[in-house]
Formats: C-alpha cells, structure tokens, sequence
C-alpha cells in the first residue's frame, strides 16, 4: 500500500511538473492604438514630431514560457513629411504622404516577469514585465512625392521628373524595438511598446534620385497596447490545486 502511495505521488509531481510547464503557455489577441513617423530625405533630423500621423493594428502573442514569446501583427498607419518644415530644404519643394500596411513576425525576449500567473491557490498575480523584440516583416506603401515650388526654377529643384518611375510599392523590414506590458487581471493586458522600422530602401517616401539614393529610409511605430487572454490557464493551476491535495492525503 506505501509503495502504490509513493509512486501515486512521484506521478502526480510529474503531472505537476508538466502542468507547470503548461502554466507558462497561452494566447492572447489585442490591439496597438499609438503613432507613426518617418526618418528619410525629407527630414532633417531623425524625427519631425510635426510629421507624427495616427496607427494602429492587431496582433497575436504567444507565450512559448516566462522568458519568451512569439507575435505576428498587422499594423496600418500614414506618414508624410514636408520640405516646408526644413530649414536647409525648404528652396526643395517636395513633400509626400502615404499610407502604410506592415505584416510582421517577430520573437520576444521577456525581463523580470514571474514564473506563473497564478499562485498555488488560483489566485491571479499581477506583473510587470519589460521586453525587447526583432523580427521579420513587409511592408507595403505607394507614396508618390509632389513638387510645389515655383515653375521656373523647376529643372533646378529636380534630378528627374515627378513621379519617379521604377520605385518600389513594397519593402522587406525589420521589426525591432522594446516595450512593458502589465499583467492587470486573468484575462486583461496593457503595455507600452515603441518599434523601429528599417526598410532597407530609399522609395518609400517617392524620392530616390531626387534626394540622396545611398541613405535608406526609416519609420517608426509607438503606443498602447491591450489584449485580452484567449487561452487561459486557470483550470490547470485549479487541477494542480487538487493534486496537491490528492497527493497529501495519500502520502
């Protein structure tokens, strides 16, 4: 009778065991509500916070463990820029705007969050866990640049005519940035995330030879996130609860 016992309970710290394991996978869906802006050859600086445009998207996590994440998410947004709000471009007289759709993939690398999400007894534990991501993505734009100066000095202002041909409506990118996300309830999630985007090309704003070809482009995305738990797992810190007890009893 002791030796059933104890190999009832060495089963049931292996069932615990995966539980446990378990315990740090699950989904969640959500949503970025933020802005959006632009690095290239309409700006002077990294960014004109004149230029920042609405975005926002959805997005998919899922918690591989503690420590790290998968997430695919759709983002949309504009960006624009202006000759005009440059001090040693304005004689230029270009400006763009576009629309932009990305598709992205990227790995999560998590800091400081705990191990589950419950405690022992069911009860859900607030956290706070900062992260940094990079992936994988596309994004796809159709900006074509305008030219608003005088006529005359035209031919002067400009290397070719507008809209330049053979420019690019689609770009291979990286995701890259960090936010923090609070655990606030058993299904409820918000955070601040902030993202770079290197497009590895200068056609995203509509200028390529009327700029400077060599420099690429950038955007970038930032804002508030908040998702919802999909799949969630209290039932199995509920089933861990009672096997405790279980194995207590008959040990």
């Amino acid at each position: 009778m002791h030796k059933f016992a104890l190999l009832l309970c060495l089963l049931t710290t292996f069932n615990l065991t995966a539980q446990r394991n378990i315990n740090n996978r699950y989904f969640e869906a959500g949503f970025l509500f933020g802005v959006t802006n632009y690095s290239g050859d309409m700006v002077e600086k990294d960014i004109a916070l004149s230029e920042t445009r609405i975005g926002y998207g959805a997005y998919g996590r899922y918690h591989l463990s503690s420590n790290f994440s998968m997430k695919a998410h759709v983002y949309t947004g504009a960006i624009s820029c202006d000759d005009a709000n440059s001090s040693s471009r304005q004689r230029r007289s270009l400006r763009f705007s576009t629309n932009i759709v990305e598709l992205g993939l990227v790995g999560e690398i998590n800091f400081g969050g705990r191990r589950n999400r419950f405690t022992s007894t069911g009860i859900h534990k607030f956290s706070l866990t900062p992260y940094i991501y990079a992936g994988f993505g596309a994004t796809f734009a159709n900006a074509q640049a305008e030219y608003y100066g005088p006529a005359d000095p035209l031919n002067e202002n400009l290397k070719v005519p507008l809209p330049e041909e053979g420019l690019a409506d689609r770009f291979l990118l990286v995701p890259m940035g960090a936010g923090v996300r609070a655990d606030i309830s058993e299904f409820f999630v918000i955070g601040l995330e902030v993202g770079w985007r290197p497009v590895f090309s200068d056609d995203l704003d509509g200028v390529r030879y009327n700029g400077n070809p060599e420099s690429g482009d950038w955007y970038y995305f930032a804002g508030l996130t908040t998702s919802f738990i999909i799949s969630n797992n209290y039932i199995v810190n509920t089933s861990r609860q009672m096997a405790n007890v279980s194995c207590g009893f008959i040990c």
